[in-house]
């Protein structure tokens, strides 16, 4: 008899414990959904940044290396040209 009573209280405790989570969680999703929209906006617009300015240095080079008449301006141009197109990446599916 004493078991039982033991069990009956420890189920009690234990039901009142799930809801006072479940009711916690429900409080704090829509907190955490907000903090996730927010990284993923922090992180598209970080990605656009870094690839633009990727380009735009890659760019600064090709026109260097031009004007002063390296061989090697296709490296250059091509890394504009991935800098830019992983800033229009970073910018479309983040």
């Amino acid at each position: 008899m004493k078991f039982k009573n033991i069990f009956i209280a420890l189920c009690a405790v234990g039901l009142s414990a799930a809801r006072l989570f479940a009711q916690a969680g429900s409080a704090v999703a829509p907190a955490f959904q907000s903090a996730v929209s927010d990284i993923t906006s922090i992180a598209q617009v970080s990605g656009t940044l870094i690839g633009g300015l990727v380009g735009l240095i890659g760019l600064g080079r090709t026109a260097w290396k031009l004007v002063n008449g390296d061989s090697d301006v296709m490296n250059s141009l091509i890394m504009a040209i991935i800098g830019i197109f992983l800033g229009a990446m970073a910018n479309t599916f983040l």
